[in-house]
């Protein structure tokens, strides 16, 4: 089982309950689509849902596999290179948040762990996928060492590098720089914060929100971060080594607001960044999409902040978005139960399950 671990990539994906007052699944005809995520290859999607995943096959549109029970909705989902494992997690609020790992071809659970005392919002695996980062509802994210989790005498108390301590509220979403350069943590307490992987302190504190800020994504051709906030804006941000420090990982480090993306007239839950080829080889577009409780889904130019375009075939809060790996799509997920892909180059919705 341990060589087996190592050999297959992982899909990291995150559970939990939340805004029961406000979300009434009960006169919901479908399970609300809570998180996305591509496959790196393309081919498939994984589905987070209210107590399970689904894996659906693109070109066939119907579900490969299906992964259950969770305690909760399945919040955050992430594939590492090749895909052949799914780490889950879930949670019950103001009780634990557990993560599960499972092998995707074979739907055998290998290994499950709590971690947190309250649901767990978002999850983001290291380049190498030796480090999980955690964000959690009970206000900390975790760090934890992944590089023995195939031991049979892994305990998660001793993996658990360190607690980060340092927002003020819930946090609600996390990323990892694909370099491993940063890890980046959005909350509640309206701040994101960069932090340092080997000393696991804040190296940037950015606070130009006006609200929680929900959703974080990253643009590799624009080194910039990716935002979505409550206070219904799209930011971006850039972080580079501060003036006299050494190299991109050096400790010390600055950060500024690029610029704000206006148009959403909701909390925006969801963001994500891709680089499209839209036009000819020599003029490709980097864009954002983002995916609000107004019910739309916005893709961005993210040079010049202008909109791409507007898709509204969703009746209710969207939840998630992603690229697909190739640019060609942008699916969207949310409270209505439906996942929908449009093609980008077309401007047109091509699928709908």
């Amino acid at each position: 089982m341990g060589k087996r671990l190592h050999n297959v990539g992982t899909l990291l994906a995150a559970s939990y309950i939340i805004f029961v007052t406000s979300l009434c699944f009960a006169a919901a005809p479908l399970s609300p689509i809570w998180s996305l995520e591509f496959s790196p290859d393309g081919k498939t999607l994984a589905v987070g849902k209210y107590q399970w995943v689904e894996i659906w096959d693109l070109e066939t549109q119907r579900v490969m596999y299906t992964y259950e029970p969770h305690a909760g909705e399945v919040r955050s989902l992430t594939f590492s290179s090749d895909g052949g494992a799914l780490y889950t997690s879930s949670g019950l609020a103001s009780r634990n948040g557990e993560i599960r790992v499972w092998d995707v071809s074979s739907e055998e659970l290998i290994k499950s762990f709590e971690i947190h005392g309250d649901t767990i919002e978002s999850i983001s695996l290291s380049p190498r996928n030796t480090t999980l980062i955690t964000a959690s509802m009970d206000e900390y994210s975790a760090v934890i060492d992944l590089t023995r989790l195939d031991d049979p005498d892994f305990s998660i108390d001793t993996q658990v590098s360190k607690w980060l301590t340092q927002h003020v509220g819930r946090v609600l979403c996390t990323l990892y720089h694909p370099e491993g350069t940063y890890f980046v943590t959005g909350s509640k307490d309206k701040t994101i914060k960069v932090w340092s992987p080997s000393s696991l302190s804040v190296l940037v504190n950015l606070d130009a929100n006006d609200d929680a800020v929900y959703s974080l994504a990253y643009s590799a051709d624009e080194d910039v971060i990716v935002s979505g906030s409550a206070d219904h804006t799209v930011r971006t941000w850039r972080v580079t080594p501060a003036r006299g420090a050494v190299g991109r990982n050096s400790l010390e480090m600055t950060g500024a607001l690029v610029r704000e993306y206006n148009g959403h007239q909701g909390a925006v839950y969801s963001v994500d960044s891709g680089f499209i080829p839209l036009g000819s080889a020599n003029n490709p577009m980097t864009l954002i999409a983002s995916g609000s409780a107004d019910t739309s889904v916005i893709i961005w130019s993210l040079r010049s902040g202008n909109r791409y375009e507007t898709f509204d075939e969703s009746t209710d809060a969207v939840y998630a978005v992603r690229f697909s790996p190739d640019g060609e799509f942008v699916a969207a997920g949310g409270r209505d139960g439906k996942v929908r892909l449009w093609n980008l180059r077309k401007r047109a919705l091509t699928h709908e399950f």
